[in-house]
């Protein structure tokens, strides 16, 4: 691909993957927010295509898009009240904001200013990259992984633990009066 081809692709790529970000957190319906993260995982892909992260890619598409994004759409259609036509609301959208601002100033700061070294090196073909990222997962950063796995069963557990136990029980509805017309159940079997 050209180097035109691969900026116009970055570029799309990147505005995707923030504007399904930004409407991740800007949604008010908490599941329409679920939902907008699958074209900012694709996104994310997308990018790591754009860095021949060929395993990065796969890992991205299969985990993330097929189940962690799965898991949490889950855990919200077990919350309650997720489709309330008034949506969640947000007390502290302008500190956020406000913290986002200051990041993003860092971010354009630190890309801008800080001299990122360039090496001429050609990164590893796909099956190098696949074996020096299993030998990395299987070794130094198993404790992590397994940790991070843990992690998202719990929320899944805690989820459905939060669902059970804020729906109401329902109160027994009381018995229907018998009309005076109405024989009782044990003449009309007899008779």
């Amino acid at each position: 691909m050209s180097q035109l081809g691969m900026n116009i692709s970055f570029w799309l790529l990147a505005v995707l993957t923030l504007v399904s970000g930004f409407f991740v957190v800007a949604r008010r319906n908490v599941l329409h927010s679920g939902f907008w993260l699958l074209p900012c995982f694709l996104g994310i892909a997308g990018l790591y295509a754009l860095l021949e992260a060929h395993f990065f890619v796969m890992v991205q598409v299969l985990i993330y898009v097929g189940a962690i994004l799965v898991l949490i759409i889950f855990a919200l259609m077990l919350t309650r009240d997720v489709m309330s036509p008034f949506g969640q609301t947000n007390r502290l959208a302008g500190w956020a904001a406000l913290l986002c601002s200051a990041l993003a100033l860092g971010v354009i700061y630190a890309t801008t200013r800080v001299r990122w070294p360039l090496t001429a090196e050609s990164p590893l073909g796909p099956y190098g990259q696949t074996a020096e990222l299993g030998n990395a997962l299987i070794g130094r950063y198993v404790v992590p992984f397994e940790v991070a796995s843990l992690l998202l069963v719990g929320a899944l557990f805690g989820a459905i633990v939060l669902a059970k136990s804020e729906r109401e029980s329902e109160p027994a509805a009381p018995p229907l009066p018998l009309e005076e017309t109405d024989q009782p159940a044990e003449e009309a079997c007899a008779g």
